[in-house]
């Protein structure tokens, strides 16, 4: 089976100032505490979804019911932030979709770690040069013939890309072509590898739910596929309760001991085991030379010992002492 994707953040940067962005303080000027509060509610929603979200009627209404805010007051302020640029104008006339540049910006920084992230041709904002260093981004359309290539991404640059030289523009057709093809077997390849994945889990764990799908793409996209299976390997011995948490405890442990590989994990693993194998340092007492010879020496005894004797000797010995009292 392919894999969810995870698409949207779980956290986003969100500047301690931001309330002295001009843009921030021309919304609450004129809509006061509500109008910045919708504001973040609306960025809250964006970084979730991904880097834009859709605005049409149904998300409108829903919006509204969920932060409890009267649907009118909310586009009359979707339309003011418009106005003064913090959400892009051309693609929320032309899509009903609200994103920005510095939204894009700040997402692809935090998806930059991920093996793969998509990105809607339609909506980008950015230049092609500022993308370009992204290495697992997946541009698509929405149009009919999704496989298309057009080499001007941001409808703002047109006129910058019309001008340049038709060798340089093929150019850099051919090498789009070529990343594609590259995309699409690492694509296939990184399906297999997460079909691998999910399989495990059926068949010794449980059903894969959607929310344990998800985990589990988290975890593929942070964790080599040989390390994820070896950690649901250990959560099984152990018998954890709650195997996924287990699982990831175990690769966040490995990350931070730089262990990469399984080779690094088993290596770990077995001088884990000869340190515990190997005894405490102990004091050692010295043994004498005689020790363990058959002739060692013993304590002289006599050979002729008359205790009647002896006891008539202490006897007299008594009675002298007590005659001289």
């Amino acid at each position: 089976m392919a894999r969810p994707r995870k698409q949207g953040l779980d956290y986003f940067p969100l500047d301690v100032d931001i309330d002295q962005d001009d843009k921030i303080q021309l919304v609450e000027a004129v809509h006061g505490p509500v109008g910045f509060a919708i504001v973040i509610k609306l960025l809250m929603r964006i970084y979730k979804d991904g880097y834009y979200s859709k605005w049409t009627e149904t998300e409108q209404l829903l919006f509204s019911k969920r932060v409890n805010v009267d649907i009118n007051i909310i586009n009359e302020c979707i339309n003011d932030c418009v106005k003064w640029d913090l959400f892009d104008k051309s693609i929320f006339e032309n899509h009903e979709v609200l994103t920005s540049n510095g939204i894009q910006t700040r997402f692809l920084e935090a998806v930059g770690r991920r093996q793969k992230v998509e990105i809607v041709q339609e909506y980008l904002l950015l230049e092609f040069e500022d993308i370009k260093v992204y290495k697992n981004l997946s541009i698509k359309s929405i149009n009919a013939d999704i496989n298309s290539i057009d080499v001007n991404i941001n409808p703002q640059s047109k006129v910058k890309h019309s001008k340049e030289k038709n060798s340089k523009e093929q150019h850099t057709k051919i090498d789009e072509v070529v990343a594609d093809e590259l995309s699409k077997k690492n694509n296939e390849m990184n399906d297999k590898e997460f079909a691998k994945l999910s399989q495990f889990y059926l068949e010794n764990i449980g059903p894969l739910t959607p929310h344990i799908g998800e985990e589990l793409g988290h975890m593929f996209d942070n964790h080599p596929n040989e390390l994820i299976l070896e950690a649901l390997k250990k959560a099984l011995e152990a018998n954890a309760t709650n195997k996924i948490r287990y699982t990831n405890s175990i690769l966040i442990n490995w990350k931070n001991q730089l262990l990469k590989t399984l080779d690094d994990v088993k290596a770990a693993d077995q001088r884990r085991t000869n340190s515990f194998n190997t005894p405490k340092n102990t004091r050692v007492e010295p043994v004498p030379e005689w020790f363990g010879k058959k002739d060692y020496p013993m304590e002289p005894t006599p050979d002729d010992f008359d205790i009647a004797a002896e006891r008539e000797k202490l006897m007299k010995e008594l009675g002298r002492l007590n005659n001289n009292d």
